[in-house]
C-alpha cells in the first residue's frame, strides 16, 4: 500500500487556472477535498498547480461556468512516462525497469526547494520540514508532508502552503496576499448575528463551525489556533471569512391596509436588517381598529477576520 501511495504522488497532470486571485480558486478545489502540489505564482491572475490525473474532469467541471480559465499544461511523472510508453510498445518492458529503478530512489528526499511570494520564509520552512521528518537524505511520506502543510500555514501573512515532491527534489511553495495586511491579533472570527452559517472558508486557524449550523451572536465560527499532530494547541492569527442567512422580524401599524403601507413596511425592515436581502415575507392583520403588517426578512451577513475586507 505505501508503495501505491507513492506512486500515485508521482502520478498526475500540470494545469494552469487564469482569473482574478487565483488563489479563491484553489480555496474552491480544498473545499471540493481537491489536494493541489506544486504551485507556481505566474502572475497575479495566473497560477500552475498539480493535481492527480483521477481530479481533472472534477476540476474542469466546477469552473465550467465560472470566471476562471482551466489549461492543461502537461502530464508528470507516472502520467507522462505511460503515455510515452504507449506511444513505443517495444520499449515497455525496458521503460517498466527504467522506472521502478527511479521509483525506488525517488522515495528519498535529497533537496528542498521553498518558492512562491512568501519564499523569505526559507529557512523556518526548512526546520518545519525537518520537525516533522522531512529533512534531506529522509524518506518521503505523505503524512509528513501534511503535517509540515498545517505547520507552515502558521507562518506570518501565510496565506497558501504546499508541499510536494518531484523526483528527489522536495518542493514547498509558500503563498501570502499582498493586498491583506499583515494579521495584527489572534483574534477569533465570530458570528456578528445569530443565523445559521451559509459559507466558511478558513485559510489560517481552525473551524469551529460547519456549513448549515445555526449558531449564535459572539459565537466562534474560526479559532486563532492550530492543533498539532500531538493535540498541542498553539496560537495563530486567524485568516477566515463567513456568510450567515439571519433571520429579521418587525411589525408595522397603518391606519388602513394597502399596497403602499406593505411596501413602506418592507422598505423600513430592509433599512433596519443590514445585510443583503435574500427572502421577504409580510402578512397584514387587522387589529383595535387599525392595520399591522409583520415583515419577516432573511438576509446574508458577511464577516472576516485579517482579510482586510
Amino acid at each position: 500500500m505505501r508503495a501505491l501511495r507513492a506512486a500515485g504522488m508521482l502520478a498526475g497532470v500540470r494545469l494552469q487556472i487564469a482569473g482574478v486571485s487565483p488563489l479563491h480558486a484553489l480555496e474552491q478545489l480544498a473545499r471540493a477535498g481537491i489536494r493541489v502540489r506544486n504551485v507556481q505564482k505566474l502572475s497575479a491572475t495566473r497560477l500552475n498547480f498539480c493535481v492527480k490525473c483521477k481530479e481533472t474532469e472534477k476540476i474542469f467541471a466546477i469552473f465550467a461556468r465560472s470566471c476562471y480559465t482551466v489549461t492543461r499544461i502537461e502530464n508528470i511523472g507516472l502520467t507522462r512516462a505511460a503515455a510515452f510508453l504507449r506511444r513505443r510498445p517495444a520499449f515497455i518492458a525496458g521503460a517498466l525497469l527504467a522506472l521502478s529503478l527511479a521509483a525506488a530512489g525517488d522515495a528519498f528526499v535529497l533537496r528542498v526547494r521553498v518558492g512562491g511570494s512568501a519564499s523569505r520564509f526559507s529557512a523556518r520552512a526548512e526546520a518545519i520540514l525537518a520537525e516533522a521528518g522531512l529533512a534531506p537524505f529522509s524518506l518521503y511520506s505523505e503524512g509528513a508532508a501534511e503535517r509540515a502543510e498545517a505547520a507552515l500555514l502558521g507562518l506570518p501573512g501565510v496565506a497558501f502552503a504546499s508541499v510536494g515532491k518531484a523526483g528527489c527534489v522536495l518542493t514547498v511553495t509558500l503563498e501570502e496576499e499582498t493586498s491583506l495586511p499583515p494579521p495584527a491579533a489572534a483574534a477569533d472570527l465570530v458570528a456578528p448575528r445569530a443565523g445559521v452559517v451559509e459559507t466558511l472558508t478558513v485559510l489560517r486557524g481552525t473551524p469551529l463551525a460547519a456549513e448549515g449550523e445555526a449558531v449564535a451572536a459572539g459565537q466562534a465560527l474560526a479559532g486563532a489556533f492550530f492543533l498539532t499532530e500531538s493535540g498541542e494547541r498553539r496560537q495563530t492569527p486567524a485568516v477566515a471569512r463567513a456568510s450567515l442567512l439571519c433571520s429579521y422580524t418587525e411589525e408595522f401599524v397603518g391606519a388602513a391596509d394597502g399596497e403602499s403601507f406593505r411596501i413602506q413596511s418592507i422598505a423600513a425592515a430592509r433599512l433596519r436588517a443590514g445585510g443583503e436581502l435574500v427572502a421577504s415575507h409580510c402578512t397584514v392583520r387587522e387589529e383595535g381598529g387599525a392595520y399591522v403588517c409583520t415583515v419577516t426578512l432573511t438576509v446574508r451577513v458577511r464577516a472576516s477576520v485579517n482579510l482586510g475586507e
